[in-house]
Protein backbone atom coordinates (compact mmCIF):
# COMPACT_ATOMS: atom_id res chain seq x y z
CA UNK A 1 0.00 0.00 0.00
CA UNK A 2 2.97 2.34 0.57
CA UNK A 3 3.82 1.85 -3.12
CA UNK A 4 0.43 3.17 -4.18
CA UNK A 5 0.75 6.00 -1.66
CA UNK A 6 3.94 7.16 -3.39
CA UNK A 7 2.42 6.55 -6.84
CA UNK A 8 -0.61 8.61 -5.88
CA UNK A 9 1.58 11.52 -4.75
CA UNK A 10 3.67 11.34 -7.92
CA UNK A 11 0.55 11.19 -10.13
CA UNK A 12 -0.80 14.23 -8.30
CA UNK A 13 2.42 16.11 -9.02
CA UNK A 14 2.22 14.92 -12.63
CA UNK A 15 -1.21 16.52 -12.90
CA UNK A 16 -0.24 19.75 -11.14
CA UNK A 17 2.84 20.26 -13.32
CA UNK A 18 1.04 19.56 -16.58
CA UNK A 19 1.33 22.22 -19.27
CA UNK A 20 -1.31 24.87 -18.68
CA UNK A 21 -1.78 24.06 -14.96
CA UNK A 22 -0.93 26.75 -12.35
CA UNK A 23 2.17 24.71 -11.55
CA UNK A 24 3.91 23.90 -8.32
CA UNK A 25 6.99 25.74 -7.16
CA UNK A 26 6.62 27.79 -10.33
CA UNK A 27 7.11 24.75 -12.62
CA UNK A 28 4.58 23.85 -15.32
CA UNK A 29 5.77 21.98 -18.43
CA UNK A 30 5.19 18.81 -20.41
CA UNK A 31 8.76 17.64 -19.74
CA UNK A 32 8.43 17.88 -15.94
CA UNK A 33 4.96 16.35 -16.01
CA UNK A 34 6.21 13.44 -18.14
CA UNK A 35 9.10 12.85 -15.73
CA UNK A 36 6.66 12.59 -12.84
CA UNK A 37 4.61 10.16 -14.97
CA UNK A 38 7.58 7.88 -15.67
CA UNK A 39 8.69 8.06 -12.00
CA UNK A 40 5.20 7.02 -10.89
CA UNK A 41 5.05 4.13 -13.40
CA UNK A 42 8.52 2.83 -12.48
CA UNK A 43 7.70 3.05 -8.77
CA UNK A 44 4.42 1.23 -9.37
CA UNK A 45 6.06 -1.55 -11.44
CA UNK A 46 8.88 -2.16 -8.95
CA UNK A 47 6.36 -2.22 -6.09
CA UNK A 48 4.13 -4.75 -7.91
CA UNK A 49 7.08 -7.07 -8.65
CA UNK A 50 8.14 -6.83 -5.00
CA UNK A 51 4.57 -7.53 -3.85
CA UNK A 52 4.43 -10.66 -6.00
CA UNK A 53 7.82 -11.86 -4.73
CA UNK A 54 7.52 -11.50 -0.96
CA UNK A 55 6.21 -14.33 1.21
CA UNK A 56 2.46 -14.20 1.73
CA UNK A 57 0.83 -13.81 5.15
CA UNK A 58 4.17 -12.94 6.71
CA UNK A 59 3.76 -10.11 9.22
CA UNK A 60 6.04 -7.12 8.65
CA UNK A 61 8.43 -6.23 11.43
CA UNK A 62 8.45 -2.56 10.30
CA UNK A 63 5.81 -0.32 11.80
CA UNK A 64 3.32 1.11 9.29
CA UNK A 65 4.08 4.66 10.36
CA UNK A 66 7.74 4.17 9.44
CA UNK A 67 6.71 2.85 6.02
CA UNK A 68 4.61 5.97 5.45
CA UNK A 69 7.58 8.16 6.41
CA UNK A 70 9.78 6.24 3.96
CA UNK A 71 7.19 6.76 1.21
CA UNK A 72 7.05 10.50 1.91
CA UNK A 73 10.84 10.82 1.96
CA UNK A 74 11.13 8.81 -1.26
CA UNK A 75 8.51 10.97 -2.98
CA UNK A 76 10.08 14.18 -1.70
CA UNK A 77 13.53 13.24 -3.04
CA UNK A 78 12.13 12.31 -6.46
CA UNK A 79 10.11 15.52 -6.56
CA UNK A 80 13.15 17.62 -5.69
CA UNK A 81 15.25 15.97 -8.38
CA UNK A 82 12.54 16.29 -11.05
CA UNK A 83 11.68 19.92 -10.24
CA UNK A 84 15.00 21.41 -9.17
CA UNK A 85 17.47 19.28 -11.11
CA UNK A 86 15.43 18.59 -14.20
CA UNK A 87 18.32 19.54 -16.51
CA UNK A 88 20.25 16.46 -15.33
CA UNK A 89 17.43 14.08 -16.33
CA UNK A 90 17.09 12.57 -19.83
CA UNK A 91 14.62 14.19 -22.21
CA UNK A 92 11.43 12.17 -22.49
CA UNK A 93 9.23 14.31 -24.68
CA UNK A 94 9.89 16.96 -27.35
CA UNK A 95 7.19 19.44 -28.29
CA UNK A 96 6.11 18.98 -31.90
CA UNK A 97 8.15 15.77 -32.25
CA UNK A 98 6.75 13.43 -29.62
CA UNK A 99 8.29 10.75 -27.45
CA UNK A 100 12.00 10.21 -27.26
CA UNK A 101 13.65 6.80 -27.53
CA UNK A 102 14.45 6.96 -23.81
CA UNK A 103 10.77 7.43 -22.94
CA UNK A 104 9.71 4.52 -25.15
CA UNK A 105 12.42 2.24 -23.74
CA UNK A 106 11.39 3.13 -20.20
CA UNK A 107 7.77 2.29 -21.07
CA UNK A 108 8.90 -1.10 -22.41
CA UNK A 109 10.86 -1.67 -19.21
CA UNK A 110 7.73 -0.82 -17.23
CA UNK A 111 5.68 -3.21 -19.40
CA UNK A 112 8.26 -5.97 -18.81
CA UNK A 113 8.09 -5.52 -15.02
CA UNK A 114 4.30 -5.60 -15.15
CA UNK A 115 4.37 -8.83 -17.18
CA UNK A 116 6.68 -10.29 -14.53
CA UNK A 117 4.24 -9.19 -11.83
CA UNK A 118 1.39 -10.84 -13.77
CA UNK A 119 3.32 -14.14 -13.73
CA UNK A 120 4.04 -13.81 -10.01
CA UNK A 121 0.42 -12.99 -9.19
CA UNK A 122 -0.81 -15.85 -11.38
CA UNK A 123 1.36 -18.28 -9.40
CA UNK A 124 -0.19 -16.98 -6.19
CA UNK A 125 -3.67 -17.23 -7.75
CA UNK A 126 -2.94 -20.78 -8.89
CA UNK A 127 -2.11 -21.77 -5.29
CA UNK A 128 -5.62 -20.71 -4.33
CA UNK A 129 -4.53 -17.93 -1.99
CA UNK A 130 -7.26 -15.27 -2.01
CA UNK A 131 -8.16 -16.29 -5.56
CA UNK A 132 -10.91 -13.71 -6.04
CA UNK A 133 -8.61 -10.82 -5.11
CA UNK A 134 -5.76 -11.87 -7.40
CA UNK A 135 -8.12 -12.48 -10.28
CA UNK A 136 -8.89 -8.75 -10.29
CA UNK A 137 -5.24 -7.80 -9.80
CA UNK A 138 -4.12 -9.92 -12.78
CA UNK A 139 -6.86 -8.39 -14.93
CA UNK A 140 -5.77 -4.91 -13.76
CA UNK A 141 -2.15 -5.63 -14.70
CA UNK A 142 -3.19 -6.79 -18.18
CA UNK A 143 -5.08 -3.54 -18.74
CA UNK A 144 -2.11 -1.67 -17.33
CA UNK A 145 0.10 -3.26 -20.00
CA UNK A 146 -2.26 -2.01 -22.71
CA UNK A 147 -2.21 1.40 -21.02
CA UNK A 148 1.60 1.51 -21.16
CA UNK A 149 1.57 0.40 -24.80
CA UNK A 150 -0.71 3.32 -25.59
CA UNK A 151 1.83 5.67 -24.02
CA UNK A 152 4.56 4.43 -26.36
CA UNK A 153 2.90 5.49 -29.62
CA UNK A 154 1.35 8.93 -29.11
CA UNK A 155 2.99 11.99 -30.66
CA UNK A 156 0.99 14.69 -28.90
CA UNK A 157 -0.14 14.88 -25.30
CA UNK A 158 -3.57 15.57 -26.76
CA UNK A 159 -3.41 12.47 -28.92
CA UNK A 160 -6.19 9.82 -28.89
CA UNK A 161 -3.67 7.16 -27.78
CA UNK A 162 -2.77 9.28 -24.77
CA UNK A 163 -6.46 9.54 -23.87
CA UNK A 164 -6.93 5.78 -24.38
CA UNK A 165 -3.96 5.08 -22.11
CA UNK A 166 -5.51 7.18 -19.36
CA UNK A 167 -8.85 5.38 -19.76
CA UNK A 168 -7.06 2.02 -19.35
CA UNK A 169 -5.29 3.46 -16.34
CA UNK A 170 -8.58 4.51 -14.70
CA UNK A 171 -10.04 1.03 -15.24
CA UNK A 172 -6.81 -0.51 -13.93
CA UNK A 173 -6.96 1.45 -10.69
CA UNK A 174 -10.66 0.68 -10.29
CA UNK A 175 -9.91 -3.06 -10.48
CA UNK A 176 -7.04 -2.68 -7.99
CA UNK A 177 -9.32 -0.66 -5.70
CA UNK A 178 -11.94 -3.40 -5.94
CA UNK A 179 -9.37 -6.13 -5.27
CA UNK A 180 -7.65 -4.49 -2.30
CA UNK A 181 -10.47 -2.52 -0.73
CA UNK A 182 -13.97 -3.43 -1.90
CA UNK A 183 -13.44 -7.20 -1.67
CA UNK A 184 -11.80 -6.90 1.76
CA UNK A 185 -14.69 -4.75 2.99
CA UNK A 186 -17.23 -7.15 1.52
CA UNK A 187 -15.32 -10.24 2.63
CA UNK A 188 -16.60 -10.49 6.25
CA UNK A 189 -20.16 -9.85 5.09
CA UNK A 190 -19.85 -12.43 2.32
CA UNK A 191 -18.33 -14.91 4.76
CA UNK A 192 -21.14 -14.19 7.20
CA UNK A 193 -23.68 -14.71 4.41
CA UNK A 194 -22.02 -17.98 3.40
CA UNK A 195 -21.89 -19.04 7.04
CA UNK A 196 -25.61 -18.32 7.40
CA UNK A 197 -26.31 -20.34 4.26
CA UNK A 198 -24.15 -23.19 5.55
CA UNK A 199 -25.86 -23.07 8.94
CA UNK A 200 -29.25 -23.11 7.22
CA UNK A 201 -28.10 -26.01 5.04
CA UNK A 202 -26.65 -27.83 8.04
CA UNK A 203 -29.87 -27.21 9.97
CA UNK A 204 -31.90 -28.55 7.07
CA UNK A 205 -29.56 -31.52 6.69
CA UNK A 206 -29.54 -31.99 10.46
CA UNK A 207 -33.32 -32.10 10.49
CA UNK A 208 -33.26 -34.66 7.70
CA UNK A 209 -30.50 -36.57 9.45
CA UNK A 210 -32.41 -36.51 12.74
CA UNK A 211 -35.52 -37.73 10.94
CA UNK A 212 -33.50 -40.47 9.27
CA UNK A 213 -31.80 -41.50 12.52
CA UNK A 214 -35.12 -41.32 14.35
CA UNK A 215 -36.67 -43.59 11.74
CA UNK A 216 -33.71 -45.98 12.07
CA UNK A 217 -33.94 -45.93 15.87
CA UNK A 218 -37.70 -46.42 15.70
CA UNK A 219 -37.26 -49.36 13.34
CA UNK A 220 -34.52 -50.83 15.54
CA UNK A 221 -36.68 -50.28 18.62
CA UNK A 222 -39.65 -51.95 16.96
CA UNK A 223 -37.44 -54.87 15.99
CA UNK A 224 -36.07 -55.02 19.53
CA UNK A 225 -39.60 -54.97 20.96
CA UNK A 226 -40.60 -57.70 18.53
CA UNK A 227 -37.54 -59.75 19.53
CA UNK A 228 -38.37 -59.21 23.20
CA UNK A 229 -41.93 -60.34 22.50
CA UNK A 230 -40.53 -63.46 20.84
CA UNK A 231 -38.28 -64.02 23.87
CA UNK A 232 -41.27 -63.53 26.18
CA UNK A 233 -43.28 -66.05 24.20
CA UNK A 234 -40.38 -68.52 24.35
CA UNK A 235 -40.01 -67.98 28.09
CA UNK A 236 -43.75 -68.37 28.63
CA UNK A 237 -43.60 -71.57 26.61
CA UNK A 238 -41.01 -72.90 29.06
CA UNK A 239 -43.24 -72.11 32.02
CA UNK A 240 -46.09 -74.59 32.48
CA UNK A 241 -49.40 -73.54 30.92
CA UNK A 242 -51.29 -75.97 33.11
CA UNK A 243 -50.36 -77.75 36.29
CA UNK A 244 -50.61 -81.52 36.65
CA UNK A 245 -53.71 -82.80 38.43
CA UNK A 246 -53.34 -84.86 41.59
CA UNK A 247 -56.04 -86.38 43.77
CA UNK A 248 -54.35 -85.57 47.09
CA UNK A 249 -52.91 -82.10 46.45
CA UNK A 250 -53.68 -79.06 44.38
CA UNK A 251 -51.32 -76.37 43.14
CA UNK A 252 -51.57 -72.71 42.22
CA UNK A 253 -48.96 -70.47 40.60
CA UNK A 254 -48.87 -66.77 39.86
CA UNK A 255 -46.12 -65.06 37.91
CA UNK A 256 -45.60 -61.34 37.23
CA UNK A 257 -42.39 -60.23 35.45
CA UNK A 258 -40.92 -56.83 36.29
CA UNK A 259 -40.27 -56.26 32.59
CA UNK A 260 -41.69 -57.92 29.49
CA UNK A 261 -39.45 -60.87 30.24
CA UNK A 262 -38.15 -61.83 33.64
CA UNK A 263 -35.69 -63.98 35.51
CA UNK A 264 -38.06 -66.00 37.72
CA UNK A 265 -38.97 -69.57 36.83
CA UNK A 266 -40.94 -72.44 38.30
CA UNK A 267 -42.25 -75.85 37.35
CA UNK A 268 -44.28 -78.73 38.75
CA UNK A 269 -43.99 -82.16 37.17
CA UNK A 270 -44.98 -85.73 37.93
CA UNK A 271 -41.99 -87.96 38.62
CA UNK A 272 -44.00 -91.15 39.13
CA UNK A 273 -47.32 -92.15 40.68
CA UNK A 274 -46.25 -91.08 44.17
CA UNK A 275 -43.72 -88.28 43.70
CA UNK A 276 -44.06 -84.73 42.41
CA UNK A 277 -41.13 -82.49 41.47
CA UNK A 278 -41.43 -78.84 42.55
CA UNK A 279 -39.02 -76.19 41.27
CA UNK A 280 -38.78 -72.44 41.85
CA UNK A 281 -35.89 -70.07 41.23
CA UNK A 282 -34.72 -66.55 40.56
CA UNK A 283 -31.89 -65.44 38.27
CA UNK A 284 -30.07 -62.34 39.49
CA UNK A 285 -31.52 -59.34 37.69
CA UNK A 286 -34.26 -59.38 35.10
CA UNK A 287 -34.69 -58.76 31.43
CA UNK A 288 -33.25 -60.60 28.43
CA UNK A 289 -30.04 -61.82 30.09
CA UNK A 290 -31.94 -63.30 33.03
CA UNK A 291 -34.47 -64.89 30.69
CA UNK A 292 -31.66 -66.61 28.75
CA UNK A 293 -30.37 -68.19 31.96
CA UNK A 294 -33.85 -69.52 32.71
CA UNK A 295 -33.82 -71.15 29.26
CA UNK A 296 -30.47 -72.75 30.06
CA UNK A 297 -31.69 -74.07 33.41
CA UNK A 298 -34.85 -75.46 31.84
CA UNK A 299 -32.72 -77.39 29.33
CA UNK A 300 -30.09 -78.66 31.74
CA UNK A 301 -31.93 -79.54 34.93
CA UNK A 302 -32.30 -83.33 34.99
CA UNK A 303 -34.56 -84.85 37.65
CA UNK A 304 -34.57 -88.45 36.48
CA UNK A 305 -32.07 -90.87 35.00
CA UNK A 306 -33.15 -93.45 32.48
CA UNK A 307 -31.15 -96.63 31.94
CA UNK A 308 -30.84 -98.78 28.84
CA UNK A 309 -32.91 -101.56 30.38
CA UNK A 310 -35.85 -99.18 30.81
CA UNK A 311 -35.38 -98.55 34.51
CA UNK A 312 -35.89 -94.99 35.74
CA UNK A 313 -34.25 -93.61 38.85
CA UNK A 314 -35.48 -90.41 40.43
CA UNK A 315 -32.59 -88.17 41.40
CA UNK A 316 -32.64 -86.59 44.83
CA UNK A 317 -32.83 -82.79 45.08
CA UNK A 318 -29.18 -82.74 46.17
CA UNK A 319 -28.11 -84.68 43.07
CA UNK A 320 -30.17 -82.45 40.78
CA UNK A 321 -28.65 -79.21 42.09
CA UNK A 322 -25.10 -80.59 42.24
CA UNK A 323 -25.28 -81.73 38.61
CA UNK A 324 -26.72 -78.36 37.55
CA UNK A 325 -23.95 -76.49 39.40
CA UNK A 326 -21.17 -78.29 37.53
CA UNK A 327 -22.92 -78.03 34.16
CA UNK A 328 -23.38 -74.29 34.74
CA UNK A 329 -19.68 -73.86 35.53
CA UNK A 330 -18.70 -75.48 32.26
CA UNK A 331 -20.50 -72.69 30.41
CA UNK A 332 -18.93 -69.32 29.60
CA UNK A 333 -21.44 -67.24 31.54
CA UNK A 334 -20.46 -63.88 33.10
CA UNK A 335 -19.25 -64.28 36.66
CA UNK A 336 -21.69 -61.69 38.01
CA UNK A 337 -24.73 -63.73 36.97
CA UNK A 338 -26.00 -66.31 39.46
CA UNK A 339 -29.20 -68.14 40.25
CA UNK A 340 -30.91 -68.97 43.53
CA UNK A 341 -33.37 -71.84 43.46
CA UNK A 342 -35.11 -74.55 45.43
CA UNK A 343 -35.96 -78.00 44.19
CA UNK A 344 -38.01 -80.49 46.15
CA UNK A 345 -39.86 -83.76 45.80
CA UNK A 346 -43.23 -84.24 47.47
CA UNK A 347 -44.43 -87.78 48.19
CA UNK A 348 -48.22 -87.82 48.08
CA UNK A 349 -48.47 -91.02 50.14
CA UNK A 350 -46.45 -90.11 53.22
CA UNK A 351 -46.80 -86.30 52.74
CA UNK A 352 -43.06 -85.78 53.07
CA UNK A 353 -41.47 -82.92 51.18
CA UNK A 354 -37.76 -83.51 50.53
CA UNK A 355 -36.03 -80.39 49.34
CA UNK A 356 -32.65 -78.81 48.70
CA UNK A 357 -31.79 -75.13 48.35
CA UNK A 358 -29.18 -73.52 46.12
CA UNK A 359 -28.94 -70.18 47.90
CA UNK A 360 -32.71 -69.56 47.88
CA UNK A 361 -33.08 -66.13 49.48
CA UNK A 362 -36.66 -66.56 50.72
CA UNK A 363 -37.85 -69.06 53.29
CA UNK A 364 -40.67 -71.42 52.29
CA UNK A 365 -43.71 -71.03 54.52
CA UNK A 366 -46.05 -73.70 55.83
CA UNK A 367 -49.58 -72.47 56.47
CA UNK A 368 -50.98 -75.11 58.79
CA UNK A 369 -54.55 -76.29 58.94
CA UNK A 370 -55.18 -74.44 62.19
CA UNK A 371 -53.98 -71.11 60.76
CA UNK A 372 -50.52 -71.21 62.29
CA UNK A 373 -47.62 -70.40 60.01
CA UNK A 374 -43.96 -71.29 60.18
CA UNK A 375 -40.87 -70.61 58.09
CA UNK A 376 -38.71 -73.44 56.78
CA UNK A 377 -34.92 -72.89 56.97
CA UNK A 378 -32.96 -73.03 53.71
CA UNK A 379 -29.26 -72.79 52.92
CA UNK A 380 -26.82 -73.69 50.19
CA UNK A 381 -24.58 -72.18 47.53
CA UNK A 382 -26.25 -70.40 44.60
CA UNK A 383 -25.72 -71.72 41.09
CA UNK A 384 -22.76 -69.51 40.18
CA UNK A 385 -19.30 -69.43 38.60
CA UNK A 386 -17.34 -70.66 41.61
CA UNK A 387 -16.73 -74.20 40.45
CA UNK A 388 -12.95 -73.78 40.46
CA UNK A 389 -12.89 -72.35 44.00
CA UNK A 390 -15.40 -74.32 46.07
CA UNK A 391 -17.15 -77.65 46.07
CA UNK A 392 -20.86 -77.20 46.70
CA UNK A 393 -22.24 -79.15 49.66
CA UNK A 394 -25.94 -79.30 49.02
CA UNK A 395 -28.01 -81.15 51.62
CA UNK A 396 -31.40 -82.79 51.44
CA UNK A 397 -33.90 -81.71 54.09
CA UNK A 398 -37.30 -83.18 54.83
CA UNK A 399 -40.54 -81.55 55.88
CA UNK A 400 -43.53 -83.49 57.16
CA UNK A 401 -46.82 -81.98 56.04
CA UNK A 402 -50.27 -82.77 57.33
CA UNK A 403 -53.68 -82.82 55.72
CA UNK A 404 -54.96 -79.27 55.31
CA UNK A 405 -51.46 -77.74 55.31
CA UNK A 406 -50.27 -75.44 52.52
CA UNK A 407 -46.69 -75.05 51.33
CA UNK A 408 -45.92 -71.51 50.13
CA UNK A 409 -42.94 -70.88 47.86
CA UNK A 410 -42.15 -67.43 46.46
CA UNK A 411 -39.31 -65.32 45.07
CA UNK A 412 -37.88 -62.26 46.79
CA UNK A 413 -39.72 -59.88 44.45
CA UNK A 414 -42.82 -60.44 46.59
CA UNK A 415 -41.26 -58.69 49.59
CA UNK A 416 -39.00 -56.22 47.75
CA UNK A 417 -41.17 -53.12 47.72
CA UNK A 418 -38.71 -50.35 48.53
CA UNK A 419 -34.95 -50.95 48.26
CA UNK A 420 -34.21 -47.77 50.19
CA UNK A 421 -36.35 -49.08 53.06
CA UNK A 422 -36.05 -52.87 53.02
CA UNK A 423 -37.79 -53.04 56.38
CA UNK A 424 -40.95 -51.58 54.81
CA UNK A 425 -42.26 -55.05 53.96
CA UNK A 426 -40.53 -58.26 55.08
CA UNK A 427 -41.18 -61.97 55.50
CA UNK A 428 -42.37 -61.23 59.02
CA UNK A 429 -45.07 -58.91 57.69
CA UNK A 430 -46.06 -61.54 55.13
CA UNK A 431 -46.33 -64.22 57.82
CA UNK A 432 -48.41 -61.94 60.02
CA UNK A 433 -50.78 -61.31 57.14
CA UNK A 434 -51.17 -65.02 56.35
CA UNK A 435 -51.49 -66.10 59.96
CA UNK A 436 -54.98 -67.27 60.76
CA UNK A 437 -56.05 -68.08 57.21
CA UNK A 438 -57.77 -71.47 57.31
CA UNK A 439 -59.28 -73.96 54.91
CA UNK A 440 -58.39 -72.17 51.70
CA UNK A 441 -57.49 -73.61 48.34
CA UNK A 442 -54.03 -73.19 46.87
CA UNK A 443 -55.36 -70.66 44.37
CA UNK A 444 -57.07 -68.56 47.07
CA UNK A 445 -53.90 -68.48 49.13
CA UNK A 446 -51.82 -67.39 46.11
CA UNK A 447 -54.47 -64.78 45.34
CA UNK A 448 -54.29 -63.42 48.90
CA UNK A 449 -50.52 -63.10 48.61
CA UNK A 450 -50.76 -61.21 45.30
CA UNK A 451 -53.48 -58.91 46.61
CA UNK A 452 -51.27 -58.06 49.56
CA UNK A 453 -48.33 -57.35 47.24
CA UNK A 454 -50.37 -55.07 44.97
CA UNK A 455 -51.80 -53.20 47.97
CA UNK A 456 -48.40 -52.65 49.57
CA UNK A 457 -46.82 -51.72 46.20
CA UNK A 458 -49.41 -49.01 45.53
CA UNK A 459 -48.28 -46.63 42.80
CA UNK A 460 -44.61 -47.63 43.09
CA UNK A 461 -42.82 -49.31 40.21
CA UNK A 462 -41.98 -52.98 40.48
CA UNK A 463 -38.30 -53.58 41.21
CA UNK A 464 -38.19 -57.35 40.67
CA UNK A 465 -40.12 -60.25 39.21
CA UNK A 466 -42.72 -61.87 41.47
CA UNK A 467 -43.53 -65.58 41.54
CA UNK A 468 -45.79 -67.37 44.01
CA UNK A 469 -46.21 -71.16 44.09
CA UNK A 470 -48.64 -72.77 46.55
CA UNK A 471 -49.30 -76.45 47.24
CA UNK A 472 -52.31 -77.43 49.36
CA UNK A 473 -52.53 -80.91 50.91
CA UNK A 474 -56.07 -82.27 50.77
CA UNK A 475 -57.73 -83.50 53.91
CA UNK A 476 -59.42 -86.29 51.97
CA UNK A 477 -59.94 -87.58 48.44
CA UNK A 478 -61.22 -84.78 46.28
CA UNK A 479 -60.74 -83.45 42.78
CA UNK A 480 -57.63 -81.35 42.24
CA UNK A 481 -58.11 -77.62 41.72
CA UNK A 482 -54.61 -76.82 40.44
CA UNK A 483 -54.54 -73.46 38.66
CA UNK A 484 -51.95 -71.19 37.15
CA UNK A 485 -51.90 -67.50 36.27
CA UNK A 486 -49.20 -65.68 34.30
CA UNK A 487 -49.44 -61.91 34.03
CA UNK A 488 -47.41 -60.25 31.27
CA UNK A 489 -46.24 -56.66 31.13
CA UNK A 490 -47.73 -54.98 28.05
Amino acid sequence: MCTFFSVGLLDTLHTLTYNGMPGIFGVSSVAVSTSFWIAARITESIGLVAAGSIQRNRPSKIHRFILVIISLVYTAILSYVIISRHEYLPTLYVEGVGLTRTKVNLEYAIITMKLVSIILFFLIYNRGEEAEEYKYIILAMLLSVFSELSFTIYTSVYDTYNLLGHIYKIITYYLIFKAKFVLNVQKPYLELHEAKQQVAEYANNLEKLVMKRTAEITAANEKLIKDIDYARNIQNALLPDTLPQFSKVDFAAKYLPCEKIGGDFYNIFRLDEDNIGILIGDVAGHGVSAAMITVFINQHIHVRREYDDGRIRILTPKQVLTNLFYVYNRMNFPEEIYTVMLYGIYNVENRVFTYCSAGMNTQPLVLQKNGAIKAIPVEGLPICKLGGLVNPSYENRTLQLEAGDSLLLYTDGLIEIDRKRPEYFTEIHLMEYLRGIKSTTAYDTADYMFELYETILGDRNMIDDVTVLVMNVHEGQKESESRIEKVNIV
